[in-house]
């Protein structure tokens, strides 16, 4: 499955209250995916509905960001999966 018309992103978890949820697909702080160690978290958005509060216009940095399967790619490391598995 692919979603081409999505964005990825990566923040830090220090920057969670940045975050306005009707802007983005997860519903709250707690419906985020986090890397193993919680300093990371997941959204997405659809790519033409870009969110306010990340930079440059809003105060949130972005850690990385990308598509569909670059996401998913970066979901298989060790940093975002104990098993090496998005499953």
């Amino acid at each position: 499955m692919d979603y081409p018309n999505r964005t990825y992103a990566f923040a830090y978890t220090t920057d969670i209250d940045e975050v306005d949820f009707s802007q983005v697909m997860e519903t709250s702080a707690t419906t985020v995916r986090k890397s193993i160690d919680e300093s990371q978290f997941l959204l997405k958005w659809e790519t033409t509905s870009w969110p306010t509060f990340v930079e440059p216009s809003g105060s949130m940095s972005l850690v990385w960001s990308g598509d569909h399967q670059e996401c998913l790619n970066q979901l298989t490391s060790s940093f975002w999966s104990s098993t090496g598995s998005i499953i």
